[in-house]
């Protein structure tokens, strides 16, 4: 009886792929990749503008409870430096701050994509929200999110009584 070893080396063929077989899986793998990777690109399109959109009714609610909570005016205003409100532009972000106490925020938003914008040439949002002690905001909002990549824009309300919502797509704030 041979020696295990032996036996070992001697085996007539063995178990794997060849190079070839190999080379024909990675081709396959490299054209389904470059066909699937617009519509990656597509998706995360669409979920920076819903994270977005999502992010700011969030901010707008937040600030609407701290104002009940704080019994105080809470201002949630666009601000390009994110140390004093005065912006006009809310993709540049936004700050939250309790009326009096404008050294400390409540929250500061960092800048949104640069692919994302916020309002249109025909309606702007305004520029602050201020919530008073019940809750009530000072005025609706209308702000109008867009991606440089996508047709779809988000639209995002306030009620006059401060409820912060998305609009269905296509329908406007009243809808």
């Amino acid at each position: 009886m041979p020696h295990r070893a032996y036996r070992l080396r001697y085996v007539s063929h063995s178990r794997g792929f060849s190079l070839l077989e190999l080379l024909i899986v990675l081709v396959i793998f490299a054209i389904m990749a470059s066909i699937a990777v617009p519509s990656f690109q597509s998706l995360r399109q669409h979920q920076q503008l819903t994270d977005a959109s999502n992010e700011l009714v969030a901010a707008l609610r937040l600030a609407r409870g701290e104002a009940i909570m704080r019994e105080a005016d809470v201002t949630l205003c666009a601000s390009a430096d994110g140390e004093s409100c005065g912006g006009e532009d809310w993709s540049k972000g936004w700050r939250m701050e309790a009326s009096g106490s404008s050294d400390n925020p409540i929250i500061v938003h960092e800048p949104l994509p640069a692919q994302l914008s916020v309002g249109d040439k025909n309606a702007q949002p305004p520029d602050e929200v201020t919530f008073d002690d019940l809750g009530y905001p000072d005025a609706g909002g209308n702000w109008l999110l867009s991606h440089a990549g996508l047709p779809k824009v988000s639209r995002v309300c306030m009620s006059a009584i401060g409820r912060a919502y998305v609009a269905e797509s296509g329908k406007g704030c009243d809808s």
